[in-house]
């Protein structure tokens, strides 16, 4: 059944605590100690809403000649996520389902396109929205460690069986990170002993997800800051900081291609989760990320081309329902 709590008043204060600007950890010997492993119950289920922004600027110089463009992207939509068994070990077997996504795109130059999975198709950007509503409604199986990590992710084969163009569809490793983000808290530290992890305790974890120009590595450094009281729900505030590290891939490059270069000049991410006690499952995320590349082609005549492409984003996701 639905969670009797007002739901927008509840996504309100979850909103509020997300972006607010983290507090510096104090424990103290009061703090309570607590488990942010997914200790779930099979048939457990939660609803998410998800909204993230993409912003990318586009630098081209080639001599004295240069061109800036920016594209604004924003993704949002609703997910169901429900827990299918628990293993003896405290692994899981769960299912991921996007229910429905909207896209817009909003360039500096040309026209805007719109998709959404509920409605026919628009005039102006059929492609997304025949891939939106290949992804849309198709359960993905997840594997889940018993620390909360992604381990496999099975059934996107259905959803390239529901569209003329497959190679649209995300690879596993990307709903890999899109399931990473969403209920549980990957790698969680086990507690130390019977007294669960104590506030102030910091851990890593390191991924490496998929990129436009190979695969990025994302070395993350977590924080149990608090444990807070939300309308007598007990919430546990994580932070999160990476560093990122690309690794371009330049395997379908021409063999006669001219000498290219691709550099990661800054990258950077930041998380706060807020992480429900009592089911063991994210309540709420806000996460930002900052990337720069440049990628340098030296061309025979002895000239170079330029192209930089900056990107910023911000993603939250907040649970709406859970049964």
């Amino acid at each position: 059944m639905k969670n009797p709590t007002p739901l927008p008043l509840i996504g309100l204060c979850f909103a509020v605590l997300l972006t607010a600007e983290p507090a510096s950890p104090q424990p103290t010997e009061s703090a309570p100690a607590v488990d942010l492993r997914p200790l779930w119950t099979a048939g457990q289920a939660s609803r998410y809403e998800f909204w993230n922004r993409f912003e990318q600027t586009i630098e081209q110089r080639l001599g004295d000649r240069s061109t800036t463009v920016t594209n604004v992207i924003e993704v949002e939509g609703e997910v169901t996520w429900t827990v299918d068994r628990v293993n003896p070990d405290g692994s899981s077997r769960c299912t991921m389902t996007l229910d429905w996504m909207t896209f817009a795109s909003t360039p500096s130059e040309g026209e805007g396109t719109t998709a959404d999975s509920r409605r026919s198709a628009t005039a102006d950007n059929k492609p997304m929205h025949e891939l939106l509503t290949a992804m849309a409604g198709v359960p993905l199986k997840i594997d889940i460690a018993p620390d909360g990590h992604v381990v496999r992710v099975a059934g996107i084969t259905q959803m390239k069986a529901k569209t003329s163009a497959p190679d649209f569809v995300p690879s596993e490793l990307d709903f890999e990170e899109t399931a990473s983000d969403l209920a549980s808290l990957a790698h969680a530290p086990p507690p130390r002993g019977d007294a669960g992890v104590e506030t102030g305790r910091t851990w890593k974890a390191d991924f490496t997800w998929d990129h436009e120009l190979g695969t990025m590595d994302h070395d993350w450094r977590y924080t149990l800051d608090a444990v807070e009281d939300l309308s007598g729900l007990p919430v546990a505030v994580v932070t999160g900081t990476a560093k990122l590290k690309l690794n371009p891939d330049l395997s379908d490059a021409p063999p006669d291609a001219p000498p290219l270069n691709i550099r990661l000049l800054d990258g950077e991410a930041t998380t706060r989760v807020l992480f429900d006690l009592t089911r063991h499952e994210a309540v709420g995320r806000h996460s930002t990320a900052t990337e720069r590349v440049r990628v340098t082609v030296s061309l025979p005549n002895g000239s170079k081309f330029e192209r930089t492409m900056t990107d910023n984003s911000v993603g939250q996701v907040l649970r709406i329902e859970e049964n």
